[in-house]
Order: structure tokens, then C-alpha cells, then sequence
């Protein structure tokens, strides 16, 4: 079921993409509402599950962790394997994100893990038990992802988009265990005080701004982010993979299509496409018609692409097992 949101509404859910663990005194400042009526239109979008909830947005490579993405089509299933496979998958501590998918695989995922080798042990313990429910398979390895806002949210900021980066080429940074705790209670408690971070870690208000602080400025926490029901927000999410025909003209095709409105996601990968993105959009003919611009936009620059859209997300982590 999707809702009609009316301006405040789509103000606020703007504002809370942007930064989630803005107050509501700060929020009604910048769009010019009282307080409680921030209070009160959050708590409503929250009843009527638009949103769903709050998480932090890490960056893995800061935290020693590389993405794999992986894609898979099924044979000789039945519903009941199938759910063997899906608990197996929703169970695992390396998996990042488990989509059903439509196209031409059936379930993508995103996989953690520090070392190849993990991930190796990962896939050869998951092939020893399902292998031969599998009738193809592609893996790859992340090496950039960008989250964007949701700018087509409010049209008067269709061309502004604030950049959050989970993967990129950096060195590690050293943490301890307080971090680590920290990281995990945040990860999907984003709006959470300091009082309620203190409380949780057992530690005193002053050494959890100091540690939250501490964290944002060392770019392991790159932002805090609400998580949206598409549904109710009339929204269907695809998946785009994209190979070039040349690479000369790459840089430009890739900008264009990231400061489109709807692109929510950019990723590059060895091994699998050139490059991939994600949208949301409104439906299928929405998504049919922003893909025509393209190439019609870069026609000798594309060559080919191919797309999966989301049946049901079973597992979205936002924080690996640190």
C-alpha cells in the first residue's frame, strides 16, 4: 500500500535521508515547522511503516571488510529447499544482503569478509550444501559503492545529492572493542541519544560524544540514514548492470547517470559489469523510459546492459560481525 505524502511529509523524510540523528527542533528549523509537528509527522511515517527504521552508514573498507557480490540462478528446487537455502543464507554472519530477486537470477547477495580466503571458505562451505541446486553463478569483487540521497523526494532539490561512501581504496583504521560495540549498537540505531549509547555501553555521555565524534572523523561513520518501505512510498527498486562499448567517454556517461534523481546506489566491480546502479522509481515503464534516455543520450558509449528487480528483501545487515 503506498501513501500520498504531502510537502512537510516529503521535507522531512528528505531531511531525515540526509542526516537521520538530526533533532527535531533542528529539522523543523530548516524546513520551517514546529517542533512538535516534526515529532508528530515522524511518528506517523513511522506508524504507517514508510519508515522502518534507522542505521549508520559505515564504511567497510575503513573496517577491514571487502563487499562480493553474488548472484545466482536455481534448478531443481522446491519451495521447501528453497527455504532451506534462505535460512541458511539469512543465518550466515557474512551476509550482507539477501534479495529475491526477477531476472535473469533469482537471488543477489552481498557478502563480507575480510580476506579472499574467507570468502573463499564462505562459498566452498555453501556449494558443498547446495551445489547442485545451482544452475549458474556470478561473482564479483566491490571496489567502489556510493550511496546517494533520495533527491527526487522534493523536485526543487532534484539536482542536489549528498554522497556516502561504504567501499572505496583506503587503509583500515585501528579500533577497539568500545568502537566495535559502538558501531554495532548504531548500526541500526541510528536516532539513539548519547544517553541511550551510555546507557547501552556502560559508559559515561561524555565518552560516547567523544567516541561518536572520534568515529565521524576518522570517516568510519559516513552518515546516519532512514530506512524506507519503497512500497509505501510508491516506489519498485531495479538493479542495473552496464557495460561500456568504450571506455573514453566512461567518466561522463557514469556522472550523468548518478546525478539523476532516482539513482540511489552506484557500484563498480571486477570481474562482472563496468558499472552498476541502482533506482527506484515509481514502475516499470518509469525505470524502461530513464533507461532509453541514457542510451539515447550516449549511444555510442553503451553497449549493453541488464537489469533485476527486487521481489522481497530477506536480510539487509548494516554492520559486519566486528
Amino acid at each position: 500500500m503506498s501513501y500520498d505524502l504531502d510537502l512537510v511529509d516529503r521535507k522531512i523524510l528528505s531531511e531525515l535521508d540526509t542526516n537521520a540523528r538530526m533533532n527535531y527542533s533542528e529539522i523543523g528549523k530548516k524546513i520551517r515547522v514546529a517542533k512538535e509537528t516534526v515529532k508528530y509527522r515522524i511518528g506517523q511515517l513511522q506508524n504507517k511503516k514508510i519508515i522502518s527504521g534507522f542505521y549508520t552508514v559505515l564504511n567497510f573498507s575503513k573496517l577491514g571488510f571487502t563487499l562480493y557480490r553474488t548472484y545466482i540462478r536455481l534448478q531443481n528446487t522446491s519451495p521447501k529447499i528453497e527455504n532451506e537455502i534462505g535460512e541458511y543464507l539469512i543465518n550466515s554472519k557474512n551476509i550482507a544482503i539477501f534479495y529475491r530477486t526477477n531476472g535473469p537470477f533469482q537471488i543477489a547477495l552481498a557478502i563480507w569478509a575480510k580476506t579472499p580466503w574467507e570468502h573463499e571458505q564462505f562459498w566452498l562451505n555453501f556449494k558443498n550444501k547446495f551445489g547442485e541446486y545451482l544452475a549458474d553463478y556470478h561473482l564479483s569483487v566491490m571496489v567502489e559503492y556510493l550511496e546517494f540521497t533520495r533527491s527526487y523526494l522534493l523536485p526543487s532539490k532534484s539536482n542536489e545529492k549528498k554522497i556516502f561512501t561504504t567501499i572505496i581504496k583506503t587503509e583500515p583504521e585501528t579500533l577497539d572493542k568500545l568502537d566495535f560495540a559502538l558501531l554495532t549498537f548504531l548500526s541500526d540505531n541510528a536516532r539513539a541519544s548519547l544517553v541511550e549509547i551510555a546507557k547501552e555501553l556502560r559508559i559515561s555521555v561524555v565518552t560516547a560524544r567523544y567516541r561518536l565524534k572520534n568515529l565521524i572523523n576518522k570517516k568510519v561513520i559516513v552518515g546516519f540514514r532512514p530506512v524506507f518501505n519503497l512500497s509505501a512510498l510508491g516506489r519498485e527498486y531495479y538493479k542495473v548492470d552496464l557495460w561500456f562499448r568504450k571506455f573514453d567517454n566512461a567518466n561522463e556517461v557514469m556522472q550523468k547517470i548518478l546525478s539523476h534523481p532516482n539513482v540511489i546506489y552506484t557500484e563498480k566491480s571486477l570481474i562482472t559489469s563496468d558499472f552498476e546502479f541502482d533506482v527506484e522509481v515509481e514502475n516499470f515503464e518509469k525505470f524502461t523510459e530513464m533507461m532509453e534516455s541514457f542510451k539515447a543520450k550516449f549511444p555510442e558509449d553503451i553497449r549493453t546492459y541488464r537489469y533485476y528487480s527486487l521481489v522481497k528483501n530477506l536480510k539487509t545487515n548494516y554492520a559486519p560481525e566486528l
